[in-house]
């Protein structure tokens, strides 16, 4: 009884939530020719709900069901004719032919270099006026894919996105987050050695061109390019200058293609280029690519929603040297017009994460209502084939047999223990959620971390008369002397490096080393362990502590000494100048304390003060001598003897000038 009312519970869900969107699914061509179109537009613009064709013309649009009524089907596309339809008279599936219109070339005998170059800086100018000036939030698709190279793809990872555009008024780059993602991995062999690919899904933002000011049109690099106009054409009925591009003869430009210009408003609405052989030798040009690549080309769409334009799609083709070829490409399905805030911070995907290595696994009732982009015939062949293989051989699995019994075993337990006929056991926490599978425990993996900081240890000094010698241990003769007034210091500016591994996510080892940024010889090196943890449930707000053992070499400069005496040996080194620098100071073992409070920046970097005490358990005092006014000076670390007498305002001394324990403070940057 109680299954039965649990599953009339479950159908009554998929009714209420079928109902909430429909589904239109159809294929568009060219009127004439017949031939498919790819990646035209397929929407509602006055909602900024779409998609795009799949390279078959294929198409499948998700919609709310309120939309239905009152709303117009749209598809756009270059040197076509719209199509406009009411969603509620279209045909299931709709087949949707587009009518190409004639090229004017009226204008193009006409227009000058100088001409066609005047438009591209119109267009520039008036990007202010055709582009979202305030930060917004999308809903995209994404989808990227490898193949090897004999074209068998190697895997396939798809996600929907919200993308975080800024004001196109400056450069800085948006964030993304992942709302939910699946992948398919074809050739796991293979795939490994490509998991780590990272920033495809920042494609929204690298490969807006109108954002990012690529070079051909920006006018200081209009010398490095021969411009000219190929046609006028339309799209959404309007007229739009098509200009191409290309390296001018002995210039620097990079790319070739063309980029079409409204000519009315003088909005970018599409490019279409690609990199030249020449300039692929670059190992990275973020954002556009990074690695060894034999080609690269790149489309981008913008969309029209009231009187702005935004990001609307953009597609990614590359060649690798050995001949594979990888795709990523984004589809910006809602586009939300409001002015929002930045994605939450633990949300975000940093440009330095693999796609594949977040996403989960492959369902084909995965997306629910987002709108997605169709799969072409050969990707949907090969994901076809490995699914199929899959379920022949899941119910043979050694994996799926262990996770059936434990699941048995759980269930029996529960029913083992005492209850009444009212009480319904909770099986949520047994029972996996979604389809089977096995979870593996993942193997530890060490996380190192980089610190650079500068601050100030609290080294005080006093004042005092001294004098400092250095004879020769047979006959006593003074080889080094010299007499001068100490001054009194509070502290001692300092910067230090650190290496931090993390063991575990809250322990790790640290080893850095500091030194002085001038006028004294200060040298300490620490090695220990510590502990961390995270204070905040949002931006994350570290506490470390930690204990070392440390080496400190201080010594304060107090004069430089004539060498009169000539050549001479000290601590194995071979002195020739005829000025040296003689210090005095302590050697010092010490156990150091440290507290540092670190916020991160982003997922690569955080902003650390830290702050600690030394507490020295042996000591030893020792003269320093570095030789001046040479290519490479000799230095000699002596401990104080009969052969390196001090006086302190006329008395003998052998004491540290620093107090035995002290404090720093530090801040810095750690990088991960």
């Amino acid at each position: 009884m109680r299954s039965a009312i649990i599953c009339l519970l479950l159908f009554f869900a998929f009714i209420v939530e079928a109902q909430d969107y429909i589904t239109i699914t159809g294929k568009v061509t060219d009127a004439d020719k017949g031939r498919p179109l790819g990646y035209a537009h397929v929407g509602i613009p006055d909602k900024g709900i779409g998609t795009t064709t799949g390279m078959d013309g294929h198409f499948t649009l998700k919609i709310p069901e309120a939309y239905a009524r009152n709303s117009v089907l749209v598809v756009s596309y270059i040197g076509y004719r719209d199509f406009r339809s009411p969603v509620l008279s279209l045909g299931d599936p709709a087949n949707i032919r587009l009518r190409a219109t004639p090229a004017n070339l009226q204008e193009v005998v006409v227009m000058s270099k100088a001409g066609i170059e005047n438009i591209i800086r119109k267009a520039v100018k008036a990007i202010p006026d055709n582009y979202p000036t305030q930060p917004n939030t999308h809903l995209a698709f994404y989808r990227e894919s490898r193949t090897d190279s004999a074209e068998a793809h190697v895997y396939l990872a798809e996600g929907v996105l919200n993308v975080y555009k800024t004001s196109y008024k400056n450069d800085n780059e948006g964030q993304v987050s992942l709302v939910q993602g699946r992948k398919i991995i074809l050739q796991p062999d293979k795939a490994a050695s490509h998991a780590g690919f990272t920033a495809g899904h920042m494609a929204a933002h690298r490969f807006d061109f109108v954002k990012n000011r690529r070079d051909f049109i920006n006018e200081k690099n209009f010398p490095d390019y021969h411009y000219w106009i190929e046609t006028i054409t339309t799209y959404q009925d309007l007229p739009v200058y098509v200009i191409g591009f290309d390296k001018e003869e002995g210039g620097a430009g990079r790319l070739r293609g063309r980029v079409y210009i409204d000519t009315l408003s003088y909005a970018f609405i599409r490019a279409e280029f690609e990199v030249r052989p020449e300039a692929l030798r670059r190992l990275s040009d973020y954002p556009l690519y990074s690695g060894r690549w034999k080609a690269n080309s790149y489309t981008i769409n913008y969309r029209k929603l009231g009187n702005k334009w935004y990001f609307g799609d953009a597609v990614r083709e590359g060649v690798y040297a050995d001949g594979g070829f990888y795709s990523n490409e984004v589809i910006v399905t809602e586009i939300n017009p409001k002015r929002s805030g930045p994605l939450p911070y633990l949300e975000r995907l940093g440009r330095e994460d693999a796609f594949l290595r977040i996403t989960g696994e492959y369902d084909d009732d995965f997306w629910k209502q987002y709108n997605t982009a169709p799969l072409n015939e050969k990707l949907q062949a090969r994901v076809l084939q490995l699914k199929n293989a899959e379920k022949a051989g899941e119910v043979f699995s050694r994996e799926y047999m262990a996770e059936v019994e434990r699941l048995q075993d759980s269930i029996r337990e529960v029913h083992s223990q005492r209850r009444t006929l009212d009480e319904t056991p909770d099986l949520s926490e047994i029972l996996p959620r979604g389809p089977m599978s096995v979870q593996r425990s993942k193997r530890r993996s060490w996380e190192w971390q980089f610190a650079a900081g500068a601050g100030t240890h609290l080294l005080e000094t006093e004042a005092a008369d001294m004098t400092l010698s250095y004879l020769t241990g047979r006959e006593g003769e003074t080889i080094l002397s010299t007499t001068d007034r100490l001054s009194a210091r509070p502290l001692e500016p300092i910067y230090h490096a650190d290496l931090r591994v993390l063991f575990h996510k809250n322990f790790f080892f640290t080893w850095n080393i500091s030194r002085d940024l001038w006028n004294s010889y200060y040298r300490e090196r620490g090695l220990g362990f510590g502990a961390q943890a995270n204070l905040s449930k949002g931006r994350p707000l570290f506490l470390r502590a930690s204990v070392q053992e440390s080496r400190l070499r201080y010594a304060r400069l107090l004069g430089a000494a004539d060498n009169e005496y000539g050549n001479f040996r000290a601590d194995g080194s071979r002195f020739k100048s005829n000025r040296v620098n003689m210090y005095y100071g302590s050697r010092t073992h010490n156990l150091k304390l440290s507290l540092e409070l670190s916020l991160e920046l982003n997922p690569g970097r955080e902003l650390f003060v830290r702050g600690g005490y030394m507490l020295p358990y042996a000591e030893r005092q020792h003269l320093y001598l570095k030789e001046r006014q040479r290519l490479f000076n000799r230095k000699a670390l002596l401990p104080l003897s009969d052969s390196t007498p001090v006086t302190r305002n006329g008395e003998p001394f052998n004491a540290p000038i620093t107090p035995a324990e002290s404090l720093f403070f530090t801040v810095g940057i750690v990088w991960k």
